[in-house]
């Protein structure tokens, strides 16, 4: 079984503008490339698990959420990182989409995407962990039994007992020191 990092997207690997909707509003974190080749080379393998409510709301179409994830795809290449898996989210409680779907199973902090991509993808819950920048992040990673982290300036309240690094390089050392301390 496999080791994998899942990252949250906006406020994680990118500035968090809002919905963004045309590539040319996406860029990386410095460092993000980097860090994230370090962990692949470790061995995890990198899986992207994002909410994109401005799907349901008509603010982006799957289209240009695909363009976007394109240029992801391409600034990461430049670094010789590969995103296993991309898992997203398209709806938001408030705004059914046109199948009437609004409740959903995916939706963040809910555990289906990374349960999705445990069983397709054969990585090992227990040796993984959830890096995101919100309370959602957190719970999910804590819902699917995966470890999370958080990266921001402040942690959630509630959530006290959770790493929290000020951005994804800080948490790719903790987690490859962890590793090499913990004989993972």
């Amino acid at each position: 079984m496999k080791r994998a990092i899942f990252l949250d997207r906006d406020g994680t690997l990118n500035p968090d503008p809002g919905y963004i909707s045309d590539p040319a509003q996406f860029e990386l974190f410095p460092g993000v490339g980097p860090a994230l080749r370090r962990l692949a080379k470790a061995g995890y393998i990198l899986v992207l698990i994002t909410n994109q409510s401005g799907m349901a709301r008509g603010l982006i179409s799957e289209a240009q959420l695909e363009a976007i994830h394109q240029k992801l795809k391409r600034l990461l290449a430049a670094d010789s990182v590969e995103l296993a898996g991309i898992y997203y989210c398209p709806h938001h409680p408030d705004f059914p989409d046109s199948q009437g779907v609004a409740d959903c199973s995916c939706r963040k902090p809910k555990p289906a995407l990374i349960l999705r991509a445990i069983e397709e993808l054969n990585i090992d819950a227990s040796q993984s962990f959830m890096i995101g920048d919100k309370g959602s992040d957190i719970q999910l990673g804590l819902n699917a039994g995966v470890t999370p982290i958080f990266i921001g300036e402040k942690l959630p309240s509630g959530f006290e007992q959770i790493v929290a690094f000020a951005d994804l390089a800080s948490a790719a050392d903790w987690i490859l020191v962890d590793e090499h301390e913990s004989g993972r």
